[in-house]
């Protein structure tokens, strides 16, 4: 699994974006970190440091989770998810449509 301190969501979606972080913590459970990235527009990117959000070192996994200003298109989680190490190491996501118009958010291959 990538290790990052980082977390960038590249959005290719065509509409406003927004997303948070969730992490998971040893017992298995998800927790989401209050500070988002606010809305931004199309081709344009956000960036979040993991321990500057309040996701702890101990978080087993962690990933985005965004959502567009079209409420047809759901909340969906970031995949595959990451380890948080403070490394200064960003992993890239990139939010995009389906042609079945369902919202994805996946990891860049060298992210």
């Amino acid at each position: 699994m990538i290790q990052a301190q980082k977390i960038t969501v590249k959005n290719k979606t065509g509409y406003v974006f927004c997303f948070s972080v969730q992490w998971q913590s040893s017992d298995g459970t998800w927790h989401a970190t209050t500070i988002s990235s606010g809305d931004y527009p199309a081709m344009q990117s956000r960036t979040l440091t993991l321990d500057e959000i309040g996701v702890p070192a101990d978080a087993v996994a962690v990933t985005p989770y965004g959502h567009t200003v079209n409420p047809q298109l759901g909340h969906v989680q970031g995949t595959p998810h990451v380890t948080f190490a403070s490394n200064d190491h960003i992993a890239i996501y990139e939010a995009t449509v389906t042609p079945k118009e369902r919202l994805q958010i996946t990891l860049e291959k060298n992210g």
